[in-house]
């Protein structure tokens, strides 16, 4: 009944808020939070003014017989004189989630606690449309949450919020324990003993019980089955992502937490005074990654993840050493493979954590041997084995040329090539299809470029003339062009570092570059990195000519196969020209949240189960959006 109660006034709460957050500035909000209770005189008018001559007691008492007693407003006893009832509300939100267990009562609770802190600081999606500027410097929820005491709590919620992310714990059929089927009480309770006797008990169907079939399908069981996980998770990212600096304290214990199976250091404890020990929250990094892992097609998700690859250094050793890596890059390989429908931000943030994932050098080498099979979504082409490692290969690639062909986003196009240049000293065994995609790029945008000159008259960019194109046209080609050169550049150095470490074991790399070696030849006065590609070419030219004048005919593909696997274990890569090895880390821009803070209110507004007007929240988003 408690929790029901709680629930309802929460509720209530969060609804009135969420309107005055959508109507009216947060001060405004504040203020109708803060008015104080009114005096009633039993069950008479209010007392609003009281009389200047007499005391409150003296006028009571001479207007009312004395067997009516007076109805006072309750003082809560955390109220002192400089405290609002908002940091009231707030510290009771934030100990209602840290100190009430999640159960089949309390899980609704548990959510709607976590819902009204999220509502309370969409003040900042809807400072533009009230015109409010720099609102986290003056917003008194903001700095109640950031810089009051409650923000000693941080390591606890983090911690918790965390704890029902890994869980994932499945939504109770009917609220507060009440039977979704209603009936007899009688019969609910012997149909709950024979469940008992006959070990029948029925279980919830979660996602890690029964895994959706496809991305679409898990965003919204997410949503629905698991509400809970799925609102901590953002919850977590509004919290690590506002004041993104030294003194953010969630945002501190959410990357500098301990992994329970390294440390035994002792769990902080929320204290009665409002203070707590600022421990580093010790969480279950092996299901914290399970939980990452299963929804890593979400694209809250897939923001957590980054988060946590990107400065968490307990879950990147923890990443280093999982064997079934592949849980957690297919998924975000599928983001990147539906391209078209996904948003840019979902790309980005996807392509991001790939770059990081192959800054491992363990990691490398190990997603080229795990093989995978029947790959129903990649539907270009029927594959029946593939590596994991030939796989990144592949889809990369494919979103390289999307980008190269649609969106032609620089950054796109650099991180695409930094990811598979960071791989390209440890490719091995790479598929058929995958060498011939990586030396088809290079042929499709070698002829874009030639194309492209030819459009502009005279073939050679540095000598060009241009009498009767328009300037702002002739701009534009010739940018694209010194794109397209820096991404041929890049793909020659990819196919340099894999032939100079790792020839013998990728032989359908030389295959490929045999069968379109006339490509190589226009590049190698151009960049040096093509005269070592060129000898490689023309070392196993040279010994298939002879073969064949051997055997009096054409060769078929497993006889040049087997003339190549000769070749390579003849050939000494000392005769190559050595450069340094390709390795590329992931750095973040300078003020991070002018992007990371608007983009996870619009995980807010599209993943969350927190619903605003449809025309108020879409100008609010709008217009954050586009700061």
């Amino acid at each position: 009944m408690l929790a029901w109660q709680t629930f309802n006034a929460l509720f209530v709460i969060r609804a009135v808020s969420k309107y005055l957050v959508e109507m009216v500035p947060e001060y405004e909000l504040c203020r109708h939070l803060d008015v104080q209770a009114e005096r009633r005189v039993g069950n008479g008018p209010v007392d609003r003014e009281g009389l200047e001559s007499t005391s409150p007691e003296q006028e009571s008492s001479a207007l009312r017989p004395s067997s009516t007693p007076e109805v006072e407003a309750p003082t809560s006893p955390k109220l002192t004189g400089n405290d609002s009832r908002v940091e009231m509300l707030i510290d009771a939100l934030i100990g209602l989630i840290i100190d009430v267990p999640v159960t089949d009562n309390t899980y609704y609770l548990h959510l709607e606690c976590i819902n009204t802190i999220l509502v309370l600081m969409s003040v900042y999606m809807f400072a533009g449309v009230h015109g409010q500027t720099r609102l986290v410097d003056t917003s008194l929820i903001y700095r109640t949450l950031f810089q009051g005491r409650y923000g000693m709590h941080a390591p606890l919620l983090v911690k918790t919020l965390l704890n029902n992310l890994c869980s994932m714990q499945a939504a109770p059929p009917s609220m507060f324990g009440a039977h979704a089927g209603g009936g007899s009480l009688l019969i609910n309770l012997a149909s709950g003993l024979w469940n008992m006797i006959t070990f029948n008990a029925s279980t919830r169907q979660t996602i890690y019980t029964h895994p959706p079939l496809d991305r679409a399908e898990l965003q919204e069981r997410v949503k629905k089955e698991h509400p809970l996980a799925n609102q901590s998770c953002l919850l977590l990212l509004t919290l690590a992502n506002h004041c993104m600096n030294a003194d953010n304290l969630y945002r501190n214990a959410l990357l500098c937490c301990e992994d329970t199976a390294e440390t035994a250091a002792p769990t902080p404890q929320r204290e009665s005074n409002g203070s707590s020990q600022v421990t580093p929250p010790r969480i279950d990094i092996a299901a914290l990654h399970k939980a990452l892992c299963s929804t890593a097609g979400c694209e809250h998700s897939t923001l957590l993840l980054y988060l946590m690859l990107h400065s968490c250094n307990v879950y990147k050793r923890h990443i280093s050493n999982v064997a079934q890596i592949d849980q957690l890059i297919v998924p975000i390989l599928q983001v990147l493979y539906n391209a078209p429908d996904n948003n840019s931000h979902h790309i980005y943030m996807s392509l991001i954590v790939l770059l990081i994932l192959t800054e491992d050098e363990a990691l490398i080498k190990n997603v080229h041997l795990i093989m995978l099979k029947n790959l129903t979504w990649y539907t270009e082409r029927a594959i029946s084995e593939i590596s994991l490692g030939g796989l990144m290969v592949l889809v990369i690639l494919r979103a390289l040329q999307y980008n190269m062909a649609r969106v032609r986003d620089k950054y796109l196009h650099t991180n695409c090539l930094a990811a598979i240049a960071n791989m390209s000293c440890e490719f091995r065994n790479l598929h058929p299809y995958v060498a011939q995609r990586l030396i088809s790029l290079f042929e499709t945008l070698t002829k874009r470029r030639a194309r492209l000159c030819i459009e502009i008259e005279g073939g050679d960019i540095n000598t060009l003339e241009l009498p009767h194109v328009s300037e702002e046209k002739t701009e534009e080609i010739m940018d694209h062009i010194s794109v397209l050169d820096e991404v041929l550049r890049m793909l020659l150095e990819i196919i340099n570092s894999c032939v100079a470490h790792q020839l013998s074991n990728n032989l359908n790399v030389v295959y490929a570059l045999l069968h379109k070696r006339h490509l190589f030849q226009q590049h190698e006065h151009h960049h040096p990195v093509a005269q070592n590609i060129d000898m490689v070419i023309g070392y196993f030219s040279t010994r298939l000519q002879r073969v064949q004048e051997g055997a009096g005919g054409d060769l078929g593909v497993t006889e040049v196969l087997q003339c190549i696997k000769k070749g390579a274990e003849q050939w000494s890569s000392d005769r190559l020209k050595k450069f340094p090895d390709l390795k590329f880390r992931y750095v973040e821009e300078e003020r991070p949240e002018e992007f990371f803070t608007p983009y996870v209110w619009s995980l807010v507004s599209s993943c969350g189960g927190v619903y605003w007007a449809s025309e108020g929240g879409a100008r609010a988003l709008g217009d954050l959006l586009a700061c």
